[in-house]
């Protein structure tokens, strides 16, 4: 009976239960319609997202459906930070997340990392979107892949009588065969934030500016206005104008001598030559 009892306790110990399983990383992955970052219609579709919690923010990678030979994926990183202080140290202190920066080696960085291999050219041109001025960097990768790669902070200006509202973090990293600078360029300028933090103050976008003081008025016509474009925003393409080819000029032609004119009598020293008979 001792001996029964021993090998069942034994039995019993071999048993393992799901808490005792530990992985290696904190994301797990939710459903794609909790991605925090919502693209504009006719952008590359959701097809993953992987969440991991920090103790002062939420971030998120988002898969976006891949069809161009660039190596790397099309993918949205996301972080809303709360307001609470974080480390000096870059990366990961503990479980807070440091927030990346709008450093030049820092996203220099970050495109050699997630867009090998391509030649990436910063673009000088401001652009802004419904939440402010965002940057971007354009390239061609493999084939005929144009890539992007857009990086935007929002984050209210803090001062001493204002109290720190948080921020989020977004970068975008798109390849796609065949497209152009604007159809890319058009994610950045329409995607959506999705969600939000529940804390008390977390707001780094502020509220949406009132319409005019006389809209709906009697007496204050609104003219329509020209929706600006991206040709508004991008340099035209246009090709170099060739050089004129110099007109070939054909050395001056000599005047033909005249011809002698044909006297209409007989000339004084020659024979006269009768006509010929008439048949």
């Amino acid at each position: 009976m001792a001996g029964l009892a021993a090998l069942i306790a034994g039995c019993g110990e071999q048993r393992l239960s799901d808490s005792e399983l530990v992985f290696s990383s904190r994301a797990v992955n939710v459903d794609p319609s909790r991605a925090m970052i919502a693209l504009p219609p006719g952008g590359p579709p959701t097809i993953a997202v992987a969440q991991r919690h920090y103790d002062n923010a939420i971030a998120q990678t988002i898969a976006l459906a891949t069809r161009g030979r660039t190596p790397g994926e099309n993918a949205i990183h996301v972080a809303f930070l709360t307001a609470a202080d974080v480390p000096d140290s870059e990366g990961v202190a503990g479980n807070l997340l440091k927030e990346p920066g709008l450093d030049d080696h820092v996203l220099a960085a970050e495109m050699e990392e997630r867009l090998p291999g391509v030649a990436m050219a910063t673009s000088a041109l401001f652009v802004q979107n419904k939440y402010g001025p965002f940057g971007y960097a354009y390239g061609r990768g493999v084939g005929n892949d144009a890539c992007i790669y857009v990086w935007q902070r929002l984050m209210r200006g803090d001062s001493l009588f204002l109290p720190k509202t948080g921020a989020a973090s977004i970068r975008i990293r798109i390849c796609e065969p065949g497209a152009s600078e604007a159809a890319l360029l058009r994610l950045a300028y329409g995607y959506s934030l999705n969600a939000s933090l529940g804390r008390t103050g977390w707001d780094p976008v502020g509220a949406s500016p009132s319409p005019t003081p006389n809209l709906g008025e009697a007496g204050a016509p609104i003219y329509p206005v020209r929706q600006p474009s991206f040709e508004d925003v991008l340099p035209p393409r246009t090709s170099a104008p060739r050089p004129a080819r110099p007109m070939r000029q054909s050395p001056p032609r000599e005047a033909a001598p005249a011809e002698p004119a044909i006297p209409d009598r007989p000339m004084e020293g020659y024979p006269t030559v009768p006509p010929p008979p008439v048949r």
